[in-house]
């Protein structure tokens, strides 16, 4: 537990006091000096004298006044700052003030508040990742407990349900790492000139066997080839996740559509299908880590909510963005430079 400043006028109004009392201090030497000297007769520096008196005890009172209220700011500083060790980060510095010291205490409530976003976020990202966590893992004890007890009607059945939720593990673990590496700026791009009309193409092919178990077209729009500078592995796996997150919502039997055009030197890829597009109370944190819309978080509707936040900062490495456009149907718009 970490121990409580000090209150009352304490050391700092002490040092005031002590600094008026100096200068009267250096005051009265250098009339001393003077009337030894010779410089002030007898009854001039008995004025003088009787004049300090009064000037000391308003020395004292000024260094009090003035320490009061900055010991009383300081000590809520300090207050805060000892709250804040002992993990309450609700703890502010209540601290109004146009001088160095209010500054302190803004500059401290700011760095509380980023703190609180961390933790918040940190706390979100654990419960995300114990719930997808959850239910692979609860599926293959349940598959391995089957297979050993000998009850496995169809033991390569459950096999190739093991290996599904392997896969969604080590998806999971590929995710968080690549999370890891966007949020420290430590993913190195490899650019090339490209064809994103090409790059949208193959991805398209890629995740079109899952379009094709619900009965959903994927059609490319695209008026001309569109040459842009990126890496191609990790902007196709941008397509890729926005291709998903379509496929997921979109309604059987309906189109997913990429536009791709240019404009102004700008690269532009959307991704647009017929579902009920993205909530309105959600488009606004449809990019943050570790979200989804869906609030009971099922395992299907992507992995620990990381598909769009991985695209925002891909698409934000390659000097580019990304964000919800108008509907109707979920439309997703990304910028690059071409």
């Amino acid at each position: 537990m970490a121990s409580k400043p000090p209150r009352g006028m304490n050391r700092l109004g002490l040092r005031f006091l002590a600094a008026m009392l100096a200068v009267l201090g250096v005051a009265i030497l250098m009339i001393a000096i003077a009337a030894q000297s010779m410089f002030i007769n007898d009854h001039d520096l008995r004025l003088l004298m009787w004049a300090l008196v009064p000037a000391v005890l308003g020395a004292a009172i000024v260094a009090v006044l003035m320490a009061r209220p900055v010991a009383r700011d300081a000590n809520r500083i300090c207050e805060a700052a000892m709250r804040v060790a002992d993990g309450d980060l609700t703890a502010r510095t209540g601290v109004t003030r146009s001088d160095e010291l209010g500054e302190a205490a803004a500059m401290f409530d700011v760095m509380v508040d980023r703190l609180d976003a961390v933790e918040r976020e940190r706390a979100l990202m654990l419960s995300s990742i114990s719930h997808d966590l959850r239910t692979p893992l609860t599926a293959l004890r349940a598959s391995v407990e089957a297979i050993r007890d000998g009850v496995a009607a169809d033991p390569d059945q459950y096999l190739s349900g093991m290996e599904r939720q392997v896969r969604a593990l080590s998806a999971l673990v590929d995710d968080l790492q690549l999370h890891s590496r966007l949020v420290s700026g430590t993913m190195e791009l490899q650019r090339l000139r490209l064809d994103l009309t090409e790059l949208a193409d193959e991805a398209m092919e890629t995740v079109r066997p899952i379009a094709e178990t619900r009965k959903i077209s994927l059609l490319l729009e695209a008026r001309h080839r569109v040459m842009v500078d990126a890496d191609g592995s990790q902007l196709a796996r941008v397509i890729r996740n926005l291709l998903e997150n379509a496929i997921r919502h979109a309604p059987d039997g309906s189109v997913v559509l990429v536009q791709i055009d240019e404009h102004d030197a700008s690269a532009t890829l959307r991704v647009v299908d017929q579902g009920p597009g993205f909530p309105t109370d959600f488009r606004d944190r449809a990019f943050e880590p570790f979200t989804r819309a869906d609030p009971a978080r099922d395992t299907r509707t992507g992995t620990a909510g990381l598909g769009l936040s991985i695209a925002r900062g891909i698409v934000t490495a390659h000097g580019g963005s990304i964000g919800v456009g108008d509907g109707p149907g979920g439309v997703v718009e990304i910028l690059l430079p071409a």
